[in-house]
């Protein structure tokens, strides 16, 4: 492949195949703070959905509720905890280091700018890591799951500048909810879930999923983030907060999906996601 005003081809590392039988509508070449050049291809492609996932005993679609957390960075209602990657703090010592070092270095040289490049290259590397994570574990959970169940969080809300006493406390969460890149995982999972037939359910972030008891029902209450276990108060049943947050998404999703498929008319497919904020308050209060 070559662009104008080049003598010869250009060395392309492809990070995938272009689908057999089409044309590109468009080509984009950019290039990142690090140095790195990107060449964009557009196409016209259809991609095929996947076959639906049904439970084996009731042929109800097989769900899974997502817990999003910090201590893991997703747990599953079957008991399943994906670790936080933390890469800023695993990098954190040699972007300190690199830091200093950009600020021994005099304005407008030559060794200054080669620092800065070389802290590019590592937030590249580090967002190259987090998002390569992230694309793995959402095209696995919407492979085996025809319905995901995750709380609608206001990511935004949650990494407000932290004031006042504490600030220190919450401006290291901020860190950890910024490196855990929730909004990504939550980007990946709806354009996934429209591409192959899945849906996507977005629960009210005031639901009570974490103090709720998934056995019994009884609403418990509220838990400090230090709590990870609690007993329930009605049966006695034992519970892994985050586990037990999923399951209680995993049925609240679940109630919501089988409200919207019972008002579709016939034939009419499941949209892609639902989210519980735009459906009627009489819904939410079931």
């Amino acid at each position: 492949m070559a662009l104008a005003k080049q003598s010869g081809p250009l060395r392309i590392r492809w990070s995938r195949p272009l689908p057999a039988g089409v044309r590109p509508v468009k080509l984009t070449v950019t290039r990142d703070r690090a140095g790195r050049f990107f060449l964009s291809v557009l196409v016209e492609e259809r991609i095929e959905p996947l076959p639906p996932v049904f439970l084996r005993d009731g042929g109800a679609p097989k769900a899974v509720g997502l817990d999003l957390g910090l201590a893991a960075l997703v747990a599953l209602d079957d008991g399943e905890k994906v670790d936080h990657p933390r890469l800023l703090k695993k990098y954190g010592a040699k972007l300190a280091d690199l830091q200093r070092s950009l600020h021994r270095k005099k304005r407008g040289s030559r060794n200054r700018e080669k620092a800065r490049q070389e802290i590019a290259r590592l937030y590249a590397l580090i967002g190259d890591v987090r998002r390569d994570a992230l694309d793995q574990l959402t095209t696995r959970l919407v492979r085996e799951n025809q319905v995901l169940v995750v709380e609608d969080l206001s990511i935004a809300s949650l990494v407000r500048s932290p004031k006042g006493k504490g600030r220190r406390r919450k401006a290291g969460l901020n860190r950890a909810i910024l490196d855990a890149s929730w909004g990504e995982l939550f980007r990946q999972l709806q354009y996934k879930c429209a591409w192959y037939g899945r849906t996507l359910v977005l629960v009210d972030r005031f639901f009570p999923s974490t103090r709720r008891c998934s056995a019994c029902g009884v609403i418990g209450p509220k838990l400090d983030l230090a709590v990870r276990g609690w007993s329930c108060g009605g049966c006695g049943a034992e519970h892994d907060r985050d586990v037990n947050a999923a399951r209680n998404l995993r049925d609240e999703g679940m109630r919501l999906y089988e409200l919207v498929a019972s008002a579709l008319p016939p034939g009419r497919a499941m949209p892609s996601i639902i989210r519980a904020s735009e459906m009627p308050d009489v819904v939410l209060t079931a």
